[in-house]
């Protein structure tokens, strides 16, 4: 229970206003203090002091000192005035609606403070990042002209090396040639070259076969690779989810093979239905999905099971996925449709959401007018509800600043 203080004394000067509250084992470090232009509030449980402030006041300009046992406030005035009183003299409902108004722009402030960091943060960000990039593109760059000065370096002692060696060779093939080939004594020799292919270019062999391989993973109904260590639990955990589908009266594993087909699951879901077998609709209807994910009719009988077993989250899903598949829109899909509007405005009904149910079970009855004794009761009903769950929603999203909590104002 908190203890409202009344023990402060306060004076004023001609720009000035300082206050000094009492409140027993106060220190910086257990008081919270909570100030605006027009309010003040300091709490050190359980002694809670607050006031609306006669006039306003230049927060940024004004101190708080602690002594012990004791808060001393100067408070600069914004306006240099006269105060008659320290605080605003109404009525308790005014001053109610007063603390609201300034909780809620002390609120506001905070989050426009709180955005306004962001916002320079990000700028900040984004400059480190551009300062980043045209320092790494200048070293790059550094980096370059440093190679290419390598480069054309080497490429100029390359050249000079090769026209010395040209220059050398010129001299002694120059030399070879000033011979007199007809100085020397010996005969010459004149010989016959048959004219034979000079060269023999093999065929190129013919490219290899190429073939397929085909690749077989072993079938596994879990996400996450096969470990020893837990294979047994595994097996242990699947062989208990095949024995509660079996009491359920369906199991993937049990069917023949002529029975993996959507119609055949489509049929055995609704024989399940007329048998109050939720849980094996259920299964039914999701290995027909499972072996055709584009069959709308699935989708909604499923979200019927769902709602029978109160699982109104997934109940909207598949009405909404049979909804999406029902495209384009024609004449022969029409009831269905209808119904599916109706299975998601129940199941948000039942989700304390009535006023969204408003709209669907409306459609609804608009797209089959003779299902009206079963589509009217649930639009009434979901009607009647619906203002209520608005309400409960906006309050729960409402803030409550009356009791808001304490801030730290620096």
């Amino acid at each position: 229970m908190p203890i409202i203080v009344k023990d402060f004394s306060w004076w004023q000067t001609e720009c000035k206003l300082f206050l000094q509250i009492k409140i027993p084992h106060i220190s910086q470090k257990n008081a919270d203090i909570l100030t605006s232009n027009k309010y003040l509030k300091i709490s050190c449980l359980p002694h809670i002091f607050e006031a609306i402030l006669w006039d306003e006041i230049n927060e940024e300009c004004s101190k708080c000192t602690f002594d012990s046992g004791c808060v001393l406030f100067e408070l600069q005035k914004k306006n240099c005035v006269h105060w008659e009183c320290l605080t605003l003299k109404k009525s308790k409902e005014e001053l109610k609606k007063i603390k609201c108004e300034i909780l809620n722009n002390i609120m506001e402030e905070r989050k426009n403070k709180s955005h306004q960091k962001t916002v320079v943060k990000t700028e900040r960000d984004r400059l480190a990042v551009k300062e980043q990039i045209n320092f790494e593109n200048k070293e790059h760059q550094l980096i370059q002209s440093i190679r290419d000065e390598e480069k054309e370096k080497v490429l100029k002692e390359l050249s000079t090396w090769k026209s010395k060696k040209d220059i050398i060779y010129d001299k002694r093939i120059n030399g070879k040639n000033n011979k007199d080939i007809f100085s020397t004594d010996q005969s010459i020799k004149i010989f016959e070259v048959e004219n034979t292919p000079t060269e023999y270019i093999d065929q190129l062999p013919s490219p290899r076969n190429f073939k397929a391989v085909e690749i077989n993973f072993t079938p596994r109904h879990f996400t996450t690779p096969s470990r020893e260590s837990t294979k047994a639990d595994e097996q242990e955990w699947l062989q208990k989810q095949t024995a509660a589908r079996r009491a359920a009266g369906f199991v993937e594993e049990d069917l023949r093979p002529e029975e993996h087909d959507p119609e055949w699951c489509l049929k055995k879901g609704n024989t399940f239905m007329t048998e109050l077998n939720y849980i094996g609709a259920l299964s039914a209807y999701s290995h027909g999905i499972k072996l055709s994910p584009k069959m709308a009719i699935l989708y909604l009988n499923r979200s019927k099971a769902h709602i029978q077993i109160k699982n109104y989250h997934k109940a909207v899903e598949d009405a909404t996925t049979a909804l999406e598949l029902m495209v384009p829109v024609v004449d022969g899909n029409v009831s269905w449709r209808a119904e599916a509007y109706y299975n998601r405005g129940r199941a948000l009904v039942e989700l304390n959401t009535a006023h969204l149910a408003v709209d669907e079970l409306k459609l609804a009855l608009t797209l089959a007018p003779d299902r009206a004794k079963v589509y009217g009761p649930e639009l009434q009903r979901a009607m009647e509800l619906a203002p209520v769950h608005e309400q409960e929603q906006k309050k729960s999203r409402e803030l409550d600043l009356s009791n808001a909590p304490t801030v730290w104002c620096k």
